[in-house]
Formats: C-alpha cells, structure tokens, sequence
C-alpha cells in the first residue's frame, strides 16, 4: 500500500521518498541498528569481550551489515541510472557501511585486522542525517578555486620549512631529521598547530625557521576557516532559499521560481504566493 504512494516520476523507489511512512518505519530501524553497532563496537574493545562474547559479536555485525546491504542492493536494482547511483556520495558512504565486514569475513588472518577496523566506516552513515550535508557538498564545488590556494600555500610552506630544517639538522648526530620525509612530519605537526613529536630545535638556524612557521601556521589554518565558513554559509542560505522562496508544487513536491505560475515539471498549476 504504502510502497505504492511514493511519487513515482521524481524517486526510484519508495527508500527515496521521505514523505513515504514506510520509508520513515525503516529509515528509523536503519538508524536504530546504527546506533547498536556503535554500542557493539565500543563493547568488543572493552576487556576480553571481543574473545568471551565473539559469536553474539558476529551475529550481531553481521545483522546490522545484512541489514545495510539489503538496502544498498534494493537501490541498485531499482535505479533508474547506474552512473549517478555508482557517483552519489551517499551511496558510496552506503557501500563502506557493509562492504568492510564481509571482506574481512573473507579474508585472511593478517589482511582481515585491518579489514575489521574499517567496519567503524559505518559511522559515516550518521552524516546523512545532517539535512544541510547535500547542500554543504554542492557549495563545495563553488570554492574549490579557494581551498585549492589554500592547499597550495599549505604545501608550499611545509616543503620549503622542512627542506630547510633537513639541511640545517642532517649533520647532528642522533639528529631526528634524518631525511625530508621526517622533516615533513615535523612541518606538517607545526603548520597544522599541533606541535607534536618530540622533534626537538638544537640550531639557532631550525629555531628561526621553526619560529617562521609557527607564525605562518595560524593565518593559514584561519584562511581554511574563512573559506569553511563561507561554504556553511552558502550551503545555510541556499537550502532556505530552496524551501522558503520558491513554490512548492502539490503534485510533484518539485520547488519553482517565486514567480513561477506553473510547474516546470508537471505544468501543474502553482497556488498564488
């Protein structure tokens, strides 16, 4: 009954209407199940109780992982385009919720530790209950100009930084920059202000250098905040603008222009604003 009410010309399937009430019901269980698998997780670390409870463990992963493949399996069947479905962001963040458990079940011993701790990419699931996550990625597109300066002056000042202190410290002995990928790793703790690693100045030449950075790192950390801000803010307004400012029509639920007095969809006529 219910699977037969969603609006047909605007969602592949029934998972993909929000207004649709059993879409709400599973939707609510999806979220429930994420919520176990969080408590799961942070239980198995607990002690020995990833050895004492392992089958109520698995059972229980592997429920919650069914679960999420089900759904994800149910979306690509019923797409409508594979292209867009395979490049959707949230379907990627779909697959890495389920995908990790059932290549570590496959593999062996040494691979599967690391396939196991992948299963905390579940998590990424609870991004998509931010309604503001879809326009914050579609703002990101209209700043990559910025964040790519940003990134660049970024990389810029960790290279020279640290191929400067390499050349002042090489010769020290017991020096800790040994070569510039371990410099890089003294550069990247500084501009990124975190100052750590126990990298320790013993030339007046890597004070000075450090002492530069160490400057330059707040300004650059606050211009990848400036731009952040700005692509929130846009993300903020244009999902306003989206649902305040502009029709929505009762038959399809498609949004128009304010001055729109039909629907660019379904030519339905639009109520008078």
């Amino acid at each position: 009954m219910y699977i037969s009410k969603f609006n047909r010309d605007r969602y592949d399937n029934f998972l993909d209407d929000p207004r649709n009430p059993l879409w709400v019901v599973i939707s609510n269980i999806i979220f429930g199940l994420l919520l176990i698998f969080i408590l799961v997780f942070i239980f198995e670390s607990v002690g020995d109780n990833e050895v004492r409870y392992s089958d109520l463990l698995y059972k229980l992963n592997f429920t919650i992982s069914f679960v999420f493949f089900a759904e994800y399996a149910f979306r690509l069947i019923t797409t409508r385009s594979l292209k867009r479905f395979l490049h959707s962001p949230s379907r990627v963040i779909d697959l890495l919720s389920f995908l990790p458990f059932f290549l570590w079940v496959a593999a062996g011993a040494d691979l599967g530790k690391f396939l196991r701790l992948l299963r905390v990419l579940s998590i990424l699931r609870l991004i998509k209950k931010i309604p503001l996550t879809g326009w914050f990625l579609r703002s990101l597109k209209e700043y990559k100009d910025e964040y790519y300066a940003v990134f660049l002056l970024f990389f810029v000042a960790l290279l020279i930084g640290s191929v400067f202190v390499y050349h002042f410290e090489k010769d020290i002995i017991w020096t800790q920059f040994s070569s510039v990928p371990a410099s890089l790793w003294w550069g990247l703790v500084t501009l990124t202000t975190v100052w750590y690693g126990g990298m320790i100045p013993t030339t007046l030449m890597w004070k000075l250098v450090g002492s530069i950075m160490v400057f330059i790192s707040p300004l650059l950390v606050a211009l990848l905040s400036a731009v952040t801000f700005m692509v929130f803010t846009e993300a903020s307004k244009s999902q306003r603008l989206h649902t305040i400012h502009k029709k929505k029509c009762h038959r399809c639920e498609e949004y128009n222009p304010i001055e729109s007095n039909y629907c660019m969809k379904c030519w339905d006529k639009l109520p008078l604003s």
